[in-house]
């Protein structure tokens, strides 16, 4: 027979196909056996089982055909391509054509499945289908991963330049974890380029408020990604995540790595990196504290110490200051800063910083890094630079810039009059949240810094902290006023008793005069111990002393200079009224004082003195 005699034979099974099928299959069968390398025949033969949805037997004919004929022949292409577009098909929303094809390849041979997907990969030219069907070679050929992975992961790194998003998640997501336990030959600069876009992606996630996700879990990832490019580039082995180790933890081994590496090691700057993005979310992360269901935000500020004798020229030379702790969160914000730090200077030497600085250029970092870095200069007490930050930072609060700028205030000694203002401002935004009375804002020792919550209490307590410092110094010059004797005693009241030392100094030197004139007695004195200690001097000296304590009574002083029976009624009337104002809250008080008595205030702290 020639060729006219097998589409003779086609023909007839064509014909009985949709009326009798067993008919149509007995031409064919003995058609093949005829002309058993005839493509027609075959693919007639395929199709009938197709349209039959006999997906055994229509794999029998496809693994036939594969086997037998070029991938260029049309008809045989059109259905590889058929094939694979439905092995690629997500499972909600496949065809039922789609269903047979999944179905007939399981019943394809192995060699065959290979052949196939391997020839669509090798005839496709948009390189987003290459990489969608190499990585259905690695997921249905778990052992040609170490085969095929280099390619899929250069077409990758290649399609960054085409479509970042899309390839970033092709990568993390469904490349990576197909190669966690079989890690293939990679060259060193693939292998820092695939962690560099992993670390990229993750961190997006990490700050993108809108994906809500465990930042745990995140990390997990972002170290076992780190560890496989350690694995593939034979690397000093580093730790996993847990959550449960300190920042120290990692910090230990990474200088382990560091003493047995050599300079500028790629391991080395990698392992750092990672350490220093992951200390520096904890810092961000924890820096937005949470307390009875309420978000707070915590600022790093200038600590107050009780020793004057350091000069602010000194305060640059000094070494790193103590953090105190003065909130429940603050000793992880203080170890997670203190950690990024270390990691920052590390990587900030000679031997890494160009490597470093355009790794970071890659990275979504910049508001985080913004704000680590003036912090930064603050903690190491760089006060040009600390400006220098401060005019390029994005803040979104003025109640954080102005209480950030009262710091740097602070930082370059004693407090100017340009400092005072921030204070003001600061007053007249504060908080809604109330927080409670802070520990350990003045230590003895020669600098120390807080994280101070922004809370109504913290802040009204750091503000008049900042102002006692000031107007406190007036205390031991001659004469002081009693106008600054009383400021003083109103602002004392918010931490009394701890700061009993400086009360007693006031009361001595009130005692000492024999008369005391401050007519916001009433208004702002509350303390009970405050005005007990009235009571006692004026019972213990009654036959020596004047008070003037109320502007009503500026014309006749309360004393036995005058023993008029009124006047010693009007003295006992004010004392009643002030001890009937003993629990009235503080912080509202000590906040109204500062922004009503602001001009006075600021008279007796800056008197004759140029200060800005």
């Amino acid at each position: 027979m020639d060729t006219s005699d097998e589409n003779y034979l086609v023909c007839q099974a064509q014909k009985l196909k949709d009326t009798d099928a067993p008919a149509a299959k007995a031409w064919l069968i003995t058609a093949k056996t005829l002309y058993p390398k005839n493509f027609n025949l075959m693919f007639e033969a395929y199709k009938l089982e197709k349209e039959a949805n006999n997906f055994e037997e229509a794999a029998k004919c496809f693994n036939n055909m594969a086997l037998t004929f070029k991938s260029q022949n049309v008809e045989l292409w059109n259905e590889i391509n058929e094939l694979t577009n439905a092995l690629r098909a997500p499972e909600n929303e496949i065809t039922p054509l789609q269903e047979f094809y999944v179905k007939m390849f399981q019943h394809v041979s192995y060699d065959v499945q290979h052949k196939i997907l391997l020839l669509t990969v090798n005839n496709t030219e948009n390189s987003i289908h290459q990489c969608k069907l190499l990585l259905l070679i690695l997921k249905r050929f778990p052992q040609a991963a170490i085969t095929h992975s280099p390619r899929l992961l250069e077409m990758i790194a290649d399609g960054m330049k085409q479509d970042p998003q899309k390839y970033q998640e092709m990568l993390v997501e469904e490349a990576l974890p197909l190669i966690y336990h079989k890690t293939p030959e990679l060259s060193p600069v693939l292998v820092c380029r695939l962690f560099t876009i992993s670390l990229e992606y993750y961190i997006r996630q990490i700050i993108d408020d809108e994906v809500k996700c465990d930042t745990n879990e995140i990390w997990k990832k972002i170290f076992q990604v780190l560890m496989l490019c350690g694995k593939i580039l034979r690397w000093e082995t580093f730790l996993p995540f847990n959550k449960t180790w300190g920042q120290n933890v990692y910090w230990d081994k990474l200088i382990e790595i560091v003493s047995i590496s050599a300079a500028g090691s790629t391991q080395v700057l990698f392992y750092a990196t990672s350490l220093f993005i992951y200390s520096l979310h904890c810092y961000i992360k924890n820096c937005y504290g949470r307390a009875d269901d309420t978000e707070i935000n915590h600022v790093l500020v200038e600590g107050f110490t009780a020793e004057w004798n350091v000069e602010s020229s000194d305060v640059q030379s000094m070494e790193p200051p103590q953090i105190s702790l003065t909130t429940p969160t603050s000793k992880d914000i203080s170890k997670a800063f203190v950690h990024a730090a270390q990691c920052w200077q590390l990587l900030n030497t000679d031997q890494f910083q160009r490597d470093f600085s355009k790794l970071l250029l890659t990275l979504p970092l910049a508001p985080w890094i913004s704000r680590f870095l003036f912090d930064l200069a603050i903690y190491f007490g760089h006060k040009e630079e600390a400006k220098k930050l401060m005019s390029e930072m994005m803040v979104s609060s003025s109640l954080i810039h102005n209480l950030q700028l009262l710091s740097l205030n602070l930082l370059q000694g004693n407090m100017t009059i340009k400092g005072y203002g921030y204070i003001k401002d600061i007053i007249d935004e504060l908080p809604t949240t109330t927080g409670h009375i802070l520990e350990h804002l003045t230590l003895k020792v020669p600098r120390h810094m807080i994280f101070i919550p922004l809370t109504q209490k913290a802040l009204v307590q750091y503000c008049t902290k900042a102002i006692l410092n000031t107007l406190s110094r007036k205390l031991y010059e001659p004469n002081c006023p009693d106008q600054i004797l009383g400021n003083l005693l109103v602002l004392l009241q918010l931490e009394y008793p701890r700061e009993t030392i400086m009360a007693e100094q006031i009361f001595a030197l009130i005692t000492t005069r024999r008369a005391f004139s401050y007519h916001l007695f009433t208004t702002y004195i509350v303390t009970i111990d405050f005005v007990e200690e009235f009571m006692h001097i004026w019972h213990t000296h009654n036959e020596d002393f004047a008070f003037d304590l109320s502007p009503t009574q500026a014309d006749s002083r309360v004393g036995t200079r005058g023993t008029e029976k009124g006047v010693r009624e009007d003295f006992r009337i004010i004392i009643k009224q002030q001890i009937a104002k003993a629990n009235e809250p503080l912080v509202p008080l000590i906040a109204n004082f500062i922004k009503q008595e602001y001009m006075h205030l600021m008279g007796s702290m800056f008197a004759g003195a140029i200060n800005y």
